[in-house]
């Protein structure tokens, strides 16, 4: 069940032993300044389309781009306002040590469900000195921690022998594979299966599917902003052991994602995955502003017309294999 209630108002939602969790783009005013009126619309929109999740500041999230100020903005709203309802997941910056420690300190202080960690960005730290790194990060919160596997952006693999070591070692509670790696997923699975309430969740968003087949419990993907009844779906049938049924709504979700694929000129590829599910989220009636952060490339028109056609498709696609319960509101 995704929306939570419960009679602590300021208790968060833990950590999902399953399911589906949205890694938030960040809405933004004309202005560059974040806009929580939409960020809040945006999360309705998640909850009511039945996730059991948001990861907020994440990679999805522009929180590079953003300043320390906004991002502290935008932490504080959604833990405040929906940590109560939904769990709420809080990226922390990929800097050094040091850094990461103080800003996950700080972030653990607003109550979040968990916070999400990688290895620092830049350089390629040896197993022993990632032990330390997430050991220094564990010991000043009091918040779970989820190792976050992604080296196309850091650099760095960890792999399934130190998330379990991480995971034995009460350093982090689950992980979030963003490697496209099954093979390697296969083996984070297997290290891992043994580990009490340890949660695997998928990024590779064109193989859910089979990523749960191997032993994960749900799926953390970008396309969630847009088109969260898919993913639901996808990850209820898994769930079931219907992989006839989940193999056919992964296939929706891959002829989905060419909402990704269409040139912005002069853009890169972040920036052009910042405007175009910004722009749908704004085609879809979620968000105000299609805006995205300075110096990045904003949307242009045929970022907006590919906009329309993949919601059109995605119309296409939900009044043929989902049924009108699973259906969001607008």
């Amino acid at each position: 069940m995704a929306l939570h209630t419960s009679p602590d108002a300021h208790r968060p939602v833990p950590l999902p032993a399953s399911g589906v969790m949205v890694p938030l783009v960040t809405p933004l005013l004309p202005d560059g300044r974040v806009d929580l009126d939409s960020l809040s619309s945006l999360l309705e929109f998640a909850i009511e389309a039945g996730v059991d999740g948001a990861l907020v500041l994440g990679s999805s999230g522009e929180w590079l781009w953003l300043s320390a100020d906004e991002r502290a903005r935008v932490a504080a709203h959604a833990v405040e306002h929906y940590a109560h309802r939904t769990h709420v997941m809080l990226g922390v910056p990929s800097h050094g040590t040091a850094d990461a420690a103080n800003a996950a300190r700080d972030l653990s202080a607003l109550r979040p469900g968990s916070l999400l960690v990688s290895a620092p960005a830049g350089e390629r730290p040896s197993p022993e000195e990632l032990v330390r790194h997430f050991g220094a990060v564990a010991s000043v919160v009091t918040t779970p921690v989820v190792a976050y596997e992604v080296p196309t952006r850091v650099g760095t693999v960890l792999g399934a022998a130190l998330v379990r070591r991480l995971g034995e070692a009460g350093m982090v509670a689950g992980v979030k594979d963003s490697s496209g790696d099954l093979v390697g997923g296969r083996m984070i699975s297997e290290a891992t299966r043994h580990l009490p309430g340890f949660v695997r969740y998928s990024g590779c968003e064109q193989c859910i599917d089979a990523a749960m087949l191997g032993g994960y419990d749900g799926t953390i993907a970008g396309l969630a902003n847009v088109f969260p009844e898919f993913h639901v779906e996808l990850v209820r049938r898994a769930s079931a052991g219907d992989w006839v049924g989940a193999s056919e709504l992964q296939s929706a979700v891959v002829s989905l994602l060419d909402l990704y694929f269409h040139a912005l000129p002069d853009a890169s590829f972040s920036a052009q995955f910042f405007a175009v599910v910004k722009e749908a989220l704004v085609q879809r009636g979620v968000i105000a502003h299609a805006t995205t952060s300075h110096p990045l490339t904003p949307a242009d028109d045929g970022i907006r017309r590919h906009a329309a056609r993949l919601l059109e498709q995605g119309a296409e696609l939900r009044e043929r294999l989902l049924a009108p319960t699973a259906l969001p509101a607008p």
